[in-house]
């Protein structure tokens, strides 16, 4: 118990003197203190309003420049579908065109079919005729 007792730190007289000075202006340095705290908590709470007062400005900014992106592509968007329709319209304007040139194109490989047999039926006649000829 002695070794429990020697490291037990010794209270001086002018510690305690300090400490009942304490106690006496215990209500005074309370409210110092409390003026203090709240000082700092509206500092601190200032800070964090006007961080969320920035965000919120930059939130703004960005959503600004985000609506004029999309009425940008809007209007991008409008003028392909403009010019997607004048291409239906001069294509259904062009389609009678398309089919006659598809008839002539089987016309001409019908030809080239009457051509093509034509030819050898002439030179079925030529060989005929230069047989007739060497009799």
């Amino acid at each position: 118990m002695e070794s429990d007792q020697s490291t037990a730190p010794l209270i001086t007289s002018s510690q305690q003197e300090q400490t009942q000075s304490k106690e006496d202006k215990g209500p005074e340095q309370l409210e110092v203190v409390s003026h203090e705290l709240f000082d700092k908590l509206s500092t601190y709470l200032q800070a964090e309003l006007s961080g969320t007062k920035d965000t919120y400005a930059l939130l703004e900014e960005l959503n600004t420049i985000a609506i004029d992106q999309y009425t940008n592509l809007s209007h991008s968007a409008t003028q392909i579908k403009d010019s997607l329709h004048d291409l239906d319209v001069k294509y259904k304007l062009l389609l009678p065109y398309l089919e006659q040139l598809n008839q002539l194109d089987v016309s001409v490989a019908s030809l080239e079919q009457a051509t093509l047999r034509l030819d050898a039926y002439t030179k079925v006649l030529e060989s005929k005729f230069k047989k007739l000829e060497k009799r």
